[in-house]
């Protein structure tokens, strides 16, 4: 499975166009952004925190890639599931102070207890004056 994995510029690049498309989406009506959301591309996981951090929304393809259920993520803090959970709190308390977004990579543990390297690419999420009210994810796993 390793070997099918893409590395992490790759991930990037998929994730961040994968993004683009949810933007575009967000700015239209018609539930197209609720559809790209559900039923993103396999293995491009998305979920959605709050301005608390907390985890909001989350895809299916994210329950798969971290062997959890809808009822273990939502509710929890995001940082929750890094396995650094102290630093990854504060990176995203800065972010959503309005730190500025950019790809990272982390390792996250999954539901059985074991460890998976995954690239994230991030958009902000903002209200209709603009203000940050969360951040939506894009994840994939990559190759380590």
């Amino acid at each position: 499975m390793a070997d099918s994995l893409p590395t992490k510029d790759e991930a990037i690049a998929r994730l961040d166009a994968y993004q683009q498309r949810l933007d575009e989406a967000a700015a239209q009506r018609g539930g197209r952004y609720d559809a790209l959301f559900d039923r993103s591309p396999p293995g491009l996981a998305l979920h959605e925190i709050d301005a608390q951090g907390t985890i909001r929304r989350v895809n299916p393809q994210e329950l798969e890639v971290v062997g959890r259920t809808a009822e273990e993520l939502l509710g929890k803090a995001a940082w929750t599931f890094a396995v650094m959970q102290d630093a990854s709190r504060r990176a995203v308390e800065k972010k959503l102070a309005g730190g500025g977004l950019r790809p990272f990579v982390r390792t996250l543990t999954r539901g059985d207890g074991s460890g998976v390297t995954a690239a994230f690419v991030e958009r902000y999420l903002k209200d209709a004056k603009g203000a940050i009210v969360g951040i939506r994810t894009a994840l994939m796993l990559i190759a380590s």
